[in-house]
Parts: structure tokens; sequence; C-alpha cells
């Protein structure tokens, strides 16, 4: 089989991805330099939930369990990550509108999503791409939740809803349109052959996948890796 050499798809172009096997990333590159668009995205990213759980053995089987959430500081005065953003994007005079225009964005930023595939064009384009763009539809299930509760989470939307998590759902929470999202491919010849099947159910996994889906978690520290 011919590999592909294009390994870089956005908009239109990612319904030419091919039926191959291999690895893909997804990054966040508007096509529209809207700043304040960008501070809101980039905002999420940053503003990602984490939480701590301490759980202390106490005496006669009894236990003092707590979980409390983390706030992300920097520097010397604590600010916020969404203060430190505002204050890069006031100072950032055209950078953000030539970095996002030039093909550097996968090599400065961390992905947003990254995964193997057993079927390049199917996982990608109607997995993920046609499934984002289902869910801006107005009369989806997800958009007229969003419409009701601007501020829910992946976590809440998931759980009200009874979805699973996929990278779709995490996009369209997020407010990222299908357009200001570029995939890079990774084609080859060389995956196990017991791979299995492209799937958002992770006990489907067989153990070739989970070991390299675990490993590529571990390597490129996707933003909204699986859960």
């Amino acid at each position: 089989m011919e590999i592909t050499t294009q390994t870089e798809y956005q908009g239109s172009q990612i319904a030419r991805i091919p039926h191959q096997q291999g690895l893909y990333a997804w990054y966040y590159k508007p096509g529209v330099i809207d700043e304040q668009a960008i501070s809101k995205t980039l905002s999420s990213f940053l503003g990602t939930t984490i939480e701590i759980s301490t759980s202390i053995q106490m005496r006669y089987g009894v236990r003092l369990i707590s979980t409390s959430p983390l706030n992300l500081v920097c520097g010397e005065q604590q600010e916020t990550a969404s203060k430190v953003l505002d204050e890069a994007i006031a100072n950032a005079d055209k950078f953000f509108l030539d970095f996002f225009k030039s093909n550097a964005v996968q090599i400065f930023t961390r992905p947003i999503y990254i995964g193997i595939a057993e079927n390049l064009h199917k996982r990608v384009y109607r997995q993920h791409y046609l499934s984002l763009t289902e869910m801006w539809d107005d009369n989806h299930p997800v958009s007229r939740h969003l419409t009701a509760y601007p501020q829910a989470t992946v976590e809440s939307v998931m759980k009200l809803l009874s979805l699973s998590h996929t990278f779709a759902l995490e996009a369209r929470v997020r407010q990222i349109a299908p357009r200001d999202l570029v995939v890079h491919i990774f084609p080859t010849t060389t995956l196990p052959k017991d791979i299995g099947p492209d799937s958002d159910e992770p006990k489907q996994d067989t153990a070739a996948r989970r070991a390299l889906e675990r490993l590529l978690q571990l390597v490129a520290d996707p933003i909204c890796g699986r859960r």
C-alpha cells in the first residue's frame, strides 16, 4: 500500500484523509484571528479541572476522606493562568496572527487530542470531525444543553446526557469550531496486527492498542487525553 505524503489537514481537506492505519494529533489553529475567541479557547485549555483526593486511615477502621479542587497559579505573584494569558495577548501585537498562520503550531503547542487509528479516515474524519460538526447544529442535544447551561463542563454534559467521552464532545464544550482545528497524521503499515477497531470505549481496546495509547499519552501529554 502506498503511504500518503500529506500529513496536515484542516477544514474540507479532512474528508480526504486516507483509509490507512496510523497516528493522529489534533491542534487548535484558528482560521480567523479573534483575540477574544482565542483567549476564551486557551483559557479553557488552562482551566482544566484538577482535584486532589486524600484518605487518612484512623483507628477502628475509620477514615478521613477529602476531595478538593486545585488551582493553577504562575510565578511568585501566584497569578492565575487567565491573568497571564490576558497579559500576553495585550502585549502580543501581531504575534498571534503570525503564529497561528504559520506551520509552527504543532511544534510549539501541545496537541488537544492524540491517538491511534486502524483507519485514519474513519477515526479522524467520520468519528471526530463529522461528529463535532453535528454537535454544532442548533438542534443537537449537546448544543441545546450548552445554550441552556453555557458554563457546563465536559463532565457535567457527559453525566446529564449519558454520553461517552469523545474528542468531539471536548471540542464542542470548549466552543471550538471544526474550522479552527488542524490534524496531523502519521500513516504507517507497521502497527501491531491486533491493534483492533477504532472505538471511544476504552474497554474495547486490545492489549496492543492500550499499551501504545498509554505511551502516546505520557509522551505527548495532550490537553484532552482519554479519561
